[in-house]
């Protein structure tokens, strides 16, 4: 008796309708349930479903959803009459009505229509899907409403996997072995924000393993209405923009570590958050354009930036017997310092051919800006180059304006 009425509250509970006879859905009958589903069903072809509207419906999702279908399996009654009669009703006569969407249903063997497979990665993305514990739907009504933004405005989900064959990799979010699918928009979106160009020399150049991040990135943040979701993605031009070229400080160009950020506007053909890892994540933006407003701030790292965050590959230890190496304005160059090799340990040499690493002649820095992508490379192909780009810090310098950008040989 007293499972009976524990079924038919939940029963009660999940339907949210009055009118709705608990006790008949039990049995298998399902008329007033289809009166309601109809009614839904009705309102989703004439606008998008409010969140509350949508949360009613992940309650006849397939394991667990906004207060479960049932309880992580531990009602077997309620859960044997879901899988065998109240499922296999909602996909024949609404399953469209889920896969709208995203909501999964039990048993459903149907093969799902493109735009489908579609919302079901939108859903993994926005909804933070885990594959282990089977969540499958909106937790917030912001995740809900990029969701519903993305669906109307995407065209096409394709993954930049590639076999070796040439096909390409399931698009697939949630597990620890990551996917990388690229969401394409009907038309290009428009945002206004700001975009922060950095250069992180606590972090590997070029090279990227699993749990590394780029030394060269950017972040993109708008207040735009809808568009939060790609707040904080790293946006990279498709091509080179002169204007936004001329606007790149010099410092940066050398080199350097440090950021500078911009008033802009830009358009975006399409977003790819990606995932090599549990250890590695992230949101790439694709700019077809780009218009910069005005320059904001420009933070140039000082000695003490590099002495607390420099990663040791960038960081250069005079080797050379001499009192002295040279410091030349080029390549063998005008000699323009004598750095004092008693002083090594007080001194401070930055390796710019590190940060300023090309691969067939293009930067890390560079590829941001649209002038293609510099691939990985090996670092033998830098440290065997002869001649040394440095920033070099005397032994009492501490601020940039006191520091030197030159070459020396490598056989400092």
């Amino acid at each position: 008796m007293k499972k009976a009425v524990l079924i038919l509250c939940l029963l009660g509970g999940f339907l949210l309708a009055n009118d709705i006879d608990a006790e008949r859905v039990k049995q298998g009958d399902f008329t007033q349930l289809r009166t309601y589903l109809k009614h839904m069903e009705s309102i989703s072809q004439k606008r998008d479903l409010s969140y509350e509207e949508y949360k009613t419906l992940t309650r006849f999702a397939c394991v667990d959803g906004i207060d479960g279908v049932y309880n992580g399996g531990s009602n077997v009654e309620f859960e044997e009459i879901y899988f065998s009669k109240l499922a296999p009703f909602l996909i024949k006569e609404f399953g469209n009505l889920f896969a709208e969407y995203a909501i999964p249903l039990c048993n459903d063997k149907a093969t799902p229509k493109p735009k489908y497979e579609l919302y079901k990665n939108m859903m993994m993305w926005f909804g933070g899907g885990d594959i282990k514990s089977s969540k499958r739907v909106f937790a917030t009504q912001k995740d809900y409403e990029s969701f519903l933004f993305l669906r109307h405005h995407t065209s096409v989900l394709y993954s930049s996997f590639l076999k070796e064959d040439g096909t390409r990799v399931d698009c697939d979010y949630g597990d620890v072995g990551g996917g990388e699918c690229r969401f394409v928009f009907i038309k290009p979106i428009k945002a206004r924000g700001k975009l922060t160009l950095h250069a992180d020399l606590s972090s590997p150049p070029n090279e990227l393993h699993a749990c590394d991040d780029f030394a060269y990135f950017s972040t993109f943040e708008t207040d735009d209405s809808g568009l939060g979701f790609i707040n904080g993605g790293n946006l990279v031009l498709d091509k080179p923009n002169d204007q936004f070229m001329s606007l790149v400080p010099k410092w940066y160009k050398e080199g350097l570590g440090g950021s500078v950020s911009y008033d802009v506007e830009v358009e975006i053909a399409s977003i790819m958050p990606w995932s090599f890892s549990a250890c590695a994540s992230g949101t790439d933006l694709n700019a077809t354009n780009i218009k910069v407003l005005k320059t904001l701030e420009e933070k140039p790292d000082d000695r003490k930036d590099y002495a607390q965050n420099l990663m040791s590959v960038y960081k250069l230890k005079l080797k050379s017997a001499d009192s002295h190496v040279k410091l030349h304005d080029t390549p063998n160059g005008k000699v323009i310092e004598q750095i004092p090799t008693a002083q090594s340990n007080k001194l401070l040499l930055v390796n710019l051919n590190m940060s300023l690493w090309e691969v067939n002649g293009i930067s890390m820095w560079q590829s941001q800006l649209g002038y293609g992508s510099p691939g990985e490379h090996e670092y033998e192909e830098v440290t065997e180059q002869e001649w040394v780009k440095v920033l070099y810090f005397p032994a009492k310098a501490h601020k940039l304006t006191e520091a030197k950008i030159g070459y020396i040989h490598r056989s400092y």
